[in-house]
């Protein structure tokens, strides 16, 4: 139940309000919501459900989802309604004006009446919500320079009304690239209106030119959004009346309910220590990037590992522990580098893959090709484009919201590589091991990829929450054992040649500490196996493929998962090629993996990758110390470097070792655990005396705690 009821809340929070506030639900285009909202709910749904045992909670909900109902019930949409008109067709497939990400307008229409709700300022062309700048007129172009600023012209048009309780004076501040028309109660007006009290109709027409954009309405030269009531349509007396007072119940329950859901998580830690470390790194890493100290901010992230010297009580020396301790600071800085992006639209390059995933997204979205997904097959990779489209239902035509889930997904990466390690070392080195993955993200080739609209992180990010699903359901939690399977089929639909590494996920139904050297002790591990979990999860990922066939042979009447995609293209073995070419290919792509560069090069940053494939191959071949890294996550990496033997990629250097950073990682720990004597199958096979010695010499920090 607790789980309904957070899956509740996130509703009553994400649904539009009628009534402008700073936490009117989506689009989240404000600072406060977007960060609360969008990053702190679903921390707290994921870790803090148990907030809903309580019955005041429950109320809250009620009343928030009642009030939702109300409002939109009752009374006029707040803001203006402001409508686009393109001078040539917007989007493949379009009539009439364009959508913004905005469902407050009429997103349903064909040609709605308006393309977006405003409701704050313009104060710079990135600011409008003109995201559609980015769609191609038709399916086989690009956007030409005459159709997207600087080069378009485009027209304008904002209606609404405006309710002063005292007299006035309207001002309406437009940018040099747009030659605009205001009319107030029908008379033009050069844009300061002196108004009597009362309702007043404005209407404005503008051509844009250029890309020197702004519309920013004033009352009495302060900002005219929290000075008057201004709304979409003309508004009841009974509406009018209760303006003045209505706005403050949303920001009220939203705040109760939030920071009421916070408290109950800071209760749950109740250590000093750990609430001390994370507040102060996460202000550490919000103040180097404020003051646009970047590099000392990425080199802030990797000393996250000293964590591990935090004395922590035992209950917190679980995934729930490593999160308040290094996901914490790590969210912060992802929120503090990507808040320049909250309200603002991207204009992408095109041609770009995450170009494609982006019109793609609106065709899903705003026209209707749910199933379809933008295209009969994918030459770009399938799912990604929905999460795309998604993102920007709830953060609108900001890619802010593409920065914080490539942020989660990184995350889900290192708490498995804390969860591998945790198990194998202790705590402190699962510590250790949680930080690894994101520095060599930070520090290495791919660190500008957080945030670009790629799909690499997401599937990387998938795996990992399948992983983590997998080692909670071992021991026969059938739940966790069906999310395992869900979540590894979409880090499959996400990238493709992931497939085996999806698949490789019922390795986990090994048991955590089993050491690698047991592979040749098939008795050994074939008893140890939970087979249930390995059907789950193998069964869920083959009805997806078998979804995926039949979806391809509804659009293209071939039943394959892999018709249509670049398989082919990239293949490692081309028809024709000779062998010693074919192996010198092998080589590159494995490569390319394994030193997160593309050409293959060292790269210092890319150790730990090295380091963790050394650390598994010689595992599995019984090199003495190391034959007792764990089993499951040795296979998994093995699973995952598969698909370099097959297919090589191309661009956007670092992308295609993602998926392979937390196991690795986690293995590279593991080794110099073991390598050092500092892990649990070392206390197991030493002499009592041995024993005693090494409990006299505790590792960084215990093993004790149970997951959450």
């Amino acid at each position: 139940m607790p789980a309904v009821w957070s899956l509740l809340a996130a509703l009553a929070l994400l649904w539009p309000d009628r009534i402008r506030g700073p936490f009117d639900g989506i689009p989240l285009d404000g600072t406060a919501e977007a960060v609360l909202v969008g990053i702190v709910v679903p921390v707290l749904i994921w870790f803090q459900r148990r907030f809903f045992e309580l019955r005041s909670a429950r109320a809250l909900v009620i009343l928030l989802l009642f009030w939702k109902v109300f409002s939109a019930s009752t009374f006029v949409q707040d803001g203006w309604c402001v409508r686009f008109m393109p001078g040539r067709p917007y989007a493949v497939g379009a009539t009439g004006a364009p959508h913004s990400w905005d469902l407050r307008a009429d997103w349903r229409a064909p040609d709605p009446r308006c393309s977006a709700i405003m409701t704050r300022s313009y104060r710079d062309f990135l600011h409008f919500p003109a995201w559609f700048f980015n769609l191609p007129p038709d399916s086989a172009s690009w956007p030409a320079p005459e159709d997207r600023p600087p080069g378009a012209t485009t027209t304008l048009t904002v209606r609404g009304f405006i309710n002063a309780r005292q007299s006035g004076v309207l001002q309406i501040e437009t940018g040099a690239d747009m030659a605009t028309h205001i009319f107030v109660d029908g008379v033009a007006s050069a844009g300061d209106t002196p108004l009597a009290a009362g309702l007043h109709a404005v209407d404005l027409n503008a051509t844009l030119v250029g890309n020197e954009w702004a519309l920013v309405p004033r009352w009495n030269g302060t900002d005219m959004w929290s000075a008057v009531t201004a709304t979409v349509r003309r508004p009841s007396r009974v509406d009018l009346a209760a303006r003045g007072w209505v706005h403050w119940v949303p920001t009220v329950l939203v705040l109760v309910l939030v920071l009421g859901w916070v408290a109950s998580a800071i209760r749950r830690v109740g250590s000093g220590a750990a609430l001390a470390w994370s507040a102060g790194a996460s202000l550490v890493l919000g103040a180097l990037v404020v003051t646009d100290r970047m590099a000392l901010a990425r080199w802030a992230i990797v000393a996250l590992a000293a964590a591990a010297f935090v004395p922590i009580r035992t209950r917190l020396k679980n995934v729930f522990g490593a999160f308040i301790l290094i996901g914490v600071p790590w969210l912060t800085w992802v929120v503090v580098a990507s808040s320049p992006a909250i309200g603002r639209f991207v204009l992408y390059g095109s041609g770009h893959d995450y170009w494609m995933f982006q019109r793609f997204a609106y065709r899903i979205v705003m026209q209707d090709y749910w199933l379809e997904g933008g295209s009969p097959t994918f030459w770009f990779q399938p799912l990604y484009r929905w999460v795309v489209g998604l993102l920007h239902v709830v953060f609108g035509d900001s890619s802010v919201g593409e920065w914080y889930w490539d942020g989660a997904c990184l995350l889900a990466g290192a708490l498995l590589s804390f969860r591998v390690v945790k198990t194998f070392a202790g705590f402190g080195w699962g510590l250790v091991a949680a930080v690894t993955p994101l520095a060599v993200f930070m520090l290495g080739t791919a660190q500008d990829l957080i945030g670009a609209g790629l799909g690499e992180i997401t599937s990387a990010g998938l795996l990992s929450v399948a992983a983590l699903f997998a080692m909670r359901a071992r021991h026969g939690n059938l739940r966790a054992a069906a999310w395992a399977g869900v979540f590894a089929t979409l880090a499959f639909y996400t990238r493709l040649n992931n497939l085996l590494m999806a698949i490789g996920v019922a390795v986990f139904a090994l048991p955590a500490a089993m050491p690698a050297q047991r592979l040749w002790q098939p008795s050994v591990w074939w008893r140890a196996t939970s087979w249930r979990l390995v059907g789950v999860v193998v069964g869920a990922i083959g009805a997806g493929a078998l979804f995926f066939a039949w979806r391809t042979w509804h659009y293209t009447g071939v039943f394959s998962v892999f018709y249509g995609t670049q398989r082919d293209s990239l293949q490692v073995w081309q028809r024709g090629m000779s062998p010693a070419t074919a192996l010198e290919r092998v080589a590159s792509s494995v490569l390319m993996v394994l030193t997160v560069n593309d050409p293959p090069r060292f790269d210092p940053y890319a150790l730990p990758v090295l380091a963790g494939a050394t650390a598994a191959a010689a595992g599995l071949a019984g090199v003495p110390r190391l034959r007792h890294v764990p089993l499951a996550p040795s296979l998994w990496f093995f699973t995952g470097i598969a698909a370099a033997f097959i297919a090589r990629g191309s661009a956007y250097p670092g992308r295609f070792s993602l998926h392979i950073l937390p196991v690795t990682s986690a293995l590279a720990v593991c080794g110099v655990a073991a390598l050092v004597g500092r892990h649990a199958g070392a206390a197991a096979g030493a002499s009592a005396s041995t024993m005693s010695r090494a409990a006299t010499r505790p590792p960084i920090g215990s093993k004790n705690g149970q997951d959450d």
